[in-house]
């Protein structure tokens, strides 16, 4: 989180001096710059941390479910997977299950299963509750469940790819229009001079600004809203 403000401190910065070399006018420079500062710091730092923990949790569940099956089929028992399955999770993840200690085995995986909140976690959860009272072979019984965890760490990656993309492509084209509004001020002097009198130039160069910031969250707002089913994104973050 704290590069997500160091990038936001910077582009309100750029916005704010473009806004003051384009327009001439302290005022402007100074609206630009803290409603910039303003957004990132309370609306792009939450929607972006959700996004982040998100990405974050599946990668945590797909390891845990896949580490757990594995485990299962060579050991042959729940409790001994759940201890291996322990073993290659993050420090943030044993912290929330500290108090779970003395809870049954079946108990364990519903607390997580309300920590990962994933579909895919919930249908491992009965998978699990099937094989306890059945039995079998679990890695016959889990390949479509597994199937669909790859698809879905699958899906991430490749929107993880495509955003990185739009989001050079679209920081190019924003940096392309600062640009041109920067070089109206050194390259058309006198032009200059004559429109910065007229009342409606600063007012346009703040709706030019203001648009930018507009278009950056619409941009992270497609971006943190990505799919993967039992997530709710209004839910408090545990």
């Amino acid at each position: 989180m704290n590069s997500v403000l160091t990038i936001g401190i910077i582009i309100s910065i750029v916005l704010g001096i473009s806004s003051f070399v384009a327009s001439n006018n302290y005022i402007i420079a100074a609206v630009v710059l803290a409603i910039s500062i303003l957004y990132f710091l309370f609306i792009a730092k939450p929607l972006l941390r959700k996004y982040e923990t998100k990405i974050k949790r599946f990668d945590e569940c797909y390891h845990f479910i896949n580490t757990f099956i594995v485990s299962l089929s060579i050991k042959g028992t729940v409790s001994s997977a759940y201890e291996s399955s322990l073993q290659v999770m993050p420090e943030s993840f044993i912290s929330s299950i500290e108090n779970i200690e003395a809870f049954s085995q079946e108990d364990k995986l519903e607390h997580i299963n309300k920590y990962f909140r994933f579909h895919v976690f919930s249908l491992f959860v009965d998978l699990i509750n099937i094989y306890q009272e059945q039995g079998g072979n679990i890695l016959e019984m889990s390949h479509h469940l597994l199937e669909e965890v790859r698809l879905i760490e699958e899906y991430i990656s490749i929107s993880k790819s495509i955003t990185k993309k739009k989001m050079v492509e679209f920081t190019i084209l924003w940096l392309l229009t600062l640009g041109i509004m920067v070089f109206m001020r050194f390259a058309l002097t006198q032009f200059f001079s004559t429109i910065t009198k007229q009342i409606f130039y600063p007012i346009g160069i703040l709706s030019i600004c203001l648009f930018c910031l507009l278009s950056i969250h619409i941009a992270i707002s497609k971006m943190s809203k990505l799919q993967i089913r039992g997530w709710n994104d209004a839910e408090k973050i545990q």
